[in-house]
């Protein structure tokens, strides 16, 4: 008597990495997981993007940019013409051999890129026709832009919600605070969403908090900018909201200390150097200064057994600095 399972569809199976699902199943988009299981599920076999993409129904830089993407995340490895999973990431199944054609052009690695990718504008316009909430927040986000979005931009919409993951209220929560920070369009919109997702702003507080912080670290240096006298400087960059959170937020200091600190500077360098304030300032708060009168009652201080006089900052340790 013979005994045989009867696995049905069970009897064909194929390993997919663990840390595809931990770890990358939301960011994810639909094309990137659907290269990545037909390339597993035909580890054995040799396809062209060409041939990817008609299997597929991908264009074939979509594949390039798909294959890229699970190379950035560590999943797959380039070598020479194979791709392999990623040494110390995932373990290699014993059958999957890559075994490839040297008469067909094989998959290469593509320079890898920093920002998730982006739907096709096909692909885009399909997945808001047949999601719902994805329309609504269509709607949302042409109301508060006044204008309808383009192809591309549509694309761009789909990727925050789809690979970033950021939530239908988020997204609308996003749109209307960069309209009122004037930066009405999909290219601030994608740079603040994409930057949202890294730092996993993915809830309505985590979003209102962080609306409330930006807006707070604006006012810093709006309030910094104007006791130097800093006018038409436009949209200040991450270091300078740094320096104007650290000054104002955490040192507490007045625009008088500020003011001085800044005269300092410009006096000594010519010119307005931000690491130099910081320098003066970080010094400042480390002795407890916190007026122009406890700077000056300071520097006329004399250190024991030397008759050179003691300043509130070290001119030469902030030369290192500029």
């Amino acid at each position: 008597m013979s005994v045989r399972i009867n696995l049905g569809e069970w009897g064909s199976v194929f390993a997919v990495p663990s840390s595809v699902v931990d770890d990358h199943l939301r960011i994810a988009s639909q094309n990137q997981l659907k290269v990545l299981l037909f390339l597993l599920r035909n580890s054995e076999s040799s396809y062209t993007y060409n041939e990817i993409g008609d299997r597929l129904r991908i264009h074939e830089e979509d594949v390039k940019d798909c294959v890229a993407f699970w190379i950035d995340r560590g999943v797959l490895s380039q070598n020479g013409d194979e791709l392999l999973p990623d040494k110390g990431k995932e373990a290699k199944p014993e059958n999957a051999k890559h075994e490839k054609s040297e008469s067909e052009k094989t998959v290469t690695k593509k320079t890898l890129v920093s920002r998730p990718q982006k739907p096709d504008t096909i692909t885009a316009a399909q997945r808001v026709n047949s999601d719902e909430t994805l329309s609504h927040v269509l709607l949302e986000v042409e109301s508060a832009l006044g204008a309808p979005l383009s192809s591309g931009n549509l694309a761009t919409l789909v990727m925050l919600y789809d690979t970033c993951g950021l939530p239908a209220e988020v997204i609308v929560m996003l749109v209307n605070y960069c309209v009122s920070i004037g930066k009405a369009n999909m290219r601030s919109i994608e740079t603040i969403g994409v930057r949202w997702a890294d730092e996993g702003i993915y809830s309505a507080d985590a979003a209102d908090n962080k609306i409330k912080m930006s807006r707070q670290s604006s006012m810093n240096w709006s309030k910094v900018s104007s006791v130097f006298g800093l006018k038409n400087i436009g949209s200040p960059t991450s270091k300078q909201l740094e320096f104007a959170d650290r000054w104002v937020k955490e040192w507490h200091f007045s625009d008088d200390m500020l003011r001085k600190a800044y005269e300092i500077c410009v006096d000594s360098k010519g010119e307005t150097k931000l690491g130099y304030i910081n320098g003066i300032l970080q010094k400042w708060h480390k002795n407890g200064l916190v007026t122009p009168e406890d700077v000056e009652k300071y520097d006329r201080k004399k250190p024991a057994g030397n008759s050179k006089k003691k300043s509130s900052f070290d001119i030469d340790e902030l030369e290192k600095i500029v």
